[in-house]
Order: structure tokens, then sequence, then C-alpha cells
């Protein structure tokens, strides 16, 4: 099962009475930052949750960004990689793709040949046709623009409103780019490298296993689509055609699509059933997998109002604007890659109330061990800055920040009734008032410090299971007496 510590809302975040006050509901806009492949999941859910089942959570995302994407490494992999070339996992401080992969620490700086990391890549990467996160609202990467800025895609009216609005307040500093340039030229050839590559992978592979990749049959309808996608006890299909042959791609997508809750995904990130499917009539995991099917036609269609040929516009997929951006003077993004544009959009986008939260990878624990993250604030926002290179399943975060938040938000209300949060804020406007002042005794410090410390370890006893049974019943009274008797 994935630990609980995949997901890691900051708990300053929940505690600070200004954000409880606006964050005492669950978050009804979302941000999702991921990989090509985890933005087909994102859209094949949008795509179903319209056309056959109604779920609530792939309606929350007001926008995605899509990063560009050659390849991405399963961390044992990452840690294999390492051993190989004598480089220490904990002192990598940063990782970079400048025509080699480049690991930077303190002291040093290992340079190594991408032809030697491809054996390191997921097997799916090869079978992945998109470079440049065609399906995104927004794509970004380093690719096209110079060093120390980010070249930024915009393919929607509502990307674009986003990019725009960060450009006026001065969250982002940009410029279009022309298209005909040398830079968008290498962005093209790499686009169109990998395209090529994916295609022979991917058609050889359906003949293999008859699996219907539909982004290479394209002509397609959304009857014939439910037809292909709806069968008994799909999660079986599912683990002999895509996780068995390790096709998968840790998205998430099947866990947070299923209607039983019987599929769950393990520290690696593959998919794995608790017990046999019930429904005769649901094909939610297959259908959303991006490994399965992707009908790029009804997404295009449904996300920018046209199609295109196969390959036409292929190479780059549909777009409004080209930019060569980077954080602008509001924002200091720590942690950022290159130019820090992904980091300043969202920081806009989080301090307009264009969305509640947002959600990407950052690391966990174990050096470089990626896992999904809620960010509500920019203090949020610099622990996901930066490439890990691996993927985690970001789409059941999706699902779970909105049944958490429900909890927190459940749990915060009983305890603004209760008089707690009063507490709180009494507590943090006294160490605001003592700092202005110069300062205060540090016995004082000390009991202010621990009433807070108090209410933090309460909100952490949360993920008590016995805690979040009575919640999900309902019964919240019965819920915080078990806590506060803890």
């Amino acid at each position: 099962m994935v630990p609980e510590d995949f997901i890691k809302p900051s708990i300053k975040a929940l505690i600070n009475e200004s954000n409880v006050l606006k964050k005492d509901r669950p978050f009804h806009k979302l941000a999702y930052v991921g990989t090509p492949c985890q933005t087909q999941a994102l859209r094949k859910a949008q795509l179903f949750d319209f056309q056959k089942v109604k779920q609530e959570w792939p309606r929350r995302v007001r926008f995605s960004i899509s990063l560009f994407c050659a390849e991405s490494f399963p961390y044992k992999n990452i840690i294999k990689l390492t051993e190989e070339y004598g480089v220490n996992l904990s002192e990598v401080k940063k990782w970079d793709i400048k025509g080699k992969l480049i690991a930077y620490t303190d002291k040093d700086k290992f340079e190594i040949p991408l032809k030697k990391v491809k054996k390191f890549a997921r097997e799916n990467c090869h079978l992945c046709l998109d470079y440049t996160g065609e399906l995104g609202d927004i794509s970004t990467g380093a690719v096209g623009s110079e060093r120390g800025w980010n070249t930024v895609i915009v393919r929607t009216p509502t990307g674009l409103n986003i990019v725009e609005g960060a450009i006026k307040e001065g969250y982002l500093k940009a410029e279009e780019i022309d298209i005909t340039g040398k830079g968008i030229g290498l962005l093209r050839k790499l686009s169109r490298r990998k395209f090529k590559s994916a295609w022979k992978n991917k058609s050889k592979k359906e003949k293999e296993a008859g699996v219907p990749h539909l982004d290479t049959i394209h002509e397609v309808d959304m009857d014939k689509l439910l037809e292909l996608t709806t069968v008994e006890h799909r999660i079986d299909e599912l683990t002999r055609d895509i996780i068995e042959p390790g096709l998968c791609v840790t998205c998430g997508a099947c866990e947070a699509s299923c209607a039983e809750g019987i599929i769950k995904i393990d520290e690696e990130g593959k998919p794995y059933k608790t017990k046999d499917c019930e429904s005769t009539d649901c094909g939610r995991c297959y259908a959303t997998c991006p490994r399965t099917t992707l009908p790029v036609d009804l997404i295009e269609e449904k996300l920018f109002g046209s199609k295109r040929y196969v390959f036409e516009k292929r190479i780059l997929g549909q777009f409004i604007k080209i930019y060569t951006a980077r954080a602008g003077e509001k924002v200091r993004p720590e942690n950022a890659q290159d130019g820090g544009a992904t980091s300043a959009i969202l920081t806009y986008a989080l301090d307009k109330g264009i969305v509640d939260a947002s959600i990407s990878i950052a690391k966990g624990e174990k050096p470089w061990y990626p896992i999904p993250y809620i960010s509500v604030n920019s203090e949020d926002l610099s622990e996901s800055a930066g490439t890990i290179y691996s993927s985690a399943p970001t789409i059941t975060a999706l699902k779970r920040a909105l049944i958490q938040h429900e909890e927190y938000g459940k749990y915060l209300s009983f305890l603004i009734k209760r008089g707690f949060l009063p507490e709180i804020a009494i507590a943090e406007e006294e160490i605001a008032k003592q700092k202005d002042a110069g300062g205060m005794e540090e016995t004082d410090l000390e009991e202010v410090m621990k009433r807070k410390e108090k209410f933090e370890e309460a909100i952490v006893r949360l993920s008590n299971p016995k805690v979040k049974m009575l919640i999900e019943k309902g019964d919240v009274e019965r819920a915080i007496e078990t806590i506060i008797e803890e």
C-alpha cells in the first residue's frame, strides 16, 4: 500500500488561522502537475467522467501543467544507476539533462551519457509518443530556451488566461518565442525522435499483446471506446496487459477510479488488487489507464474544440502561444528547475485563488524517493520544485486530496467550535507581537510553542485508522474525543 506519508499537506498551512478559515472545506479547485503520460490519465478520467461514470475528483481540476519528458526512471533503477557510476545518491543536490544526465553534489558534477541511461528508464517510456505534454493546458520544460529560462507552451484558453495573468501581475517574466527559430527547432527534433521511436515500439507491442492502443488506431467513436473498455473484471485484464509486462506509468488512475476500492498501490508504485472485483459492468480501471487506450481525437475535440490528423501538428501538439519565461520579481522559488516558470505559475494561481491546491511530486524521506505532494502555498511549492526524474501515483493523490481535506475540514470545524483554534491564533499573535518588540522571554516563548505543538500533534493523530473510520461515518465528535483521549 502507499504509505500515509505519500500525501503530505503542510501542517503549517493547516494550522494557520487565516488559511484554516479559508480552507475549512474540501478542495474545490485543483491544479495538476504531471508528466505527459500522467496528464493523459487525467484527461481520460475527465473524458469518461462526462460520458459514462460520474466521479467527483476529475471535475475539480481547474488546469494542468504537463512537463516535457523524454523518459523517467523507477526509483530502484535510480539507485542502480548511481551505484554503477559511483554517485552517492544521498549527496545529490540536483539532477539535470543537458545533452547528458547530470548529477550535482556540493563538490562534484557527474555526467552520464544519455545512451548509457536509456536501459534504466521505465519500459513504458519506450511506448510514449508525447515529449512536450500535448494534453496539458500548459506545458513547461527547458528545451527551446536559453539556460535559466523555461519554454512555456500555452495550449488552451484556460492556460492562456493563467499565463497572461501571471505575466501581468509580475509572477512571470516572459517573451513570445519565434516558432521558426533554433530553440523550437531543437524541441521539434527531440519530439519527432521520441515519436518515431515510440510509434514503432508501440505498434509492435500492440500486435504482440492485442491491446487496442487507440492513439495508433485513432479513428474511433465514444460507443466503440466504451465497448473496448467495459467488460467483466477489468483489473485482471489490466494486470495481464499492462502491469505484468511492465507498462504501468505509476500514475494511480486505476486506484483513483476504482468504484469498489479494491485496487491499491505498493511502495514501488505498482497497482495490485486486494480482492476479486465483484462488478460486472464497470471497467473504470482499464478505461482510465493511459497505456490501454488513448483516444487523442476524442480528448482533443473536448479540450481544444478541434481534432488533428495523426501527423499534423503531432510533433508539438496543438497550442495558442509559446513563451520563453522565468519566475518574475514577485517570486523567488527555492529549488526550482531552470527558470522556475512552473513554480511561478502555480504561485500565481494559489495567491489569486484560481486554485485551492496543486498536486505534484516532491522528495520523500529516502534520497530522491518520489512522493505525491499537495501544495497550498509558496512554502509548499518550494518543497516540490525541481525535477526528480522519477514518478509517483499523483492521480491517486488527486482523489485523496479531496477525501483527506474533507476529513481535515470536519476536524477543524469541530476544533473551531470547541475553542481550540482561537488558542492557536492567540499564540501566533503573541509570537508576532513579541518579535516586533524585539523578542520575548524564553519561558514565555516555550509556553506559547507548547500550545501550538499540542494542536499540531492533534492534527497528526487524524491519521489514526479508528479516527478516520469515525469521520467517514460522520461521527466527528467521537473522532475528536478519540484524538483527545490519546
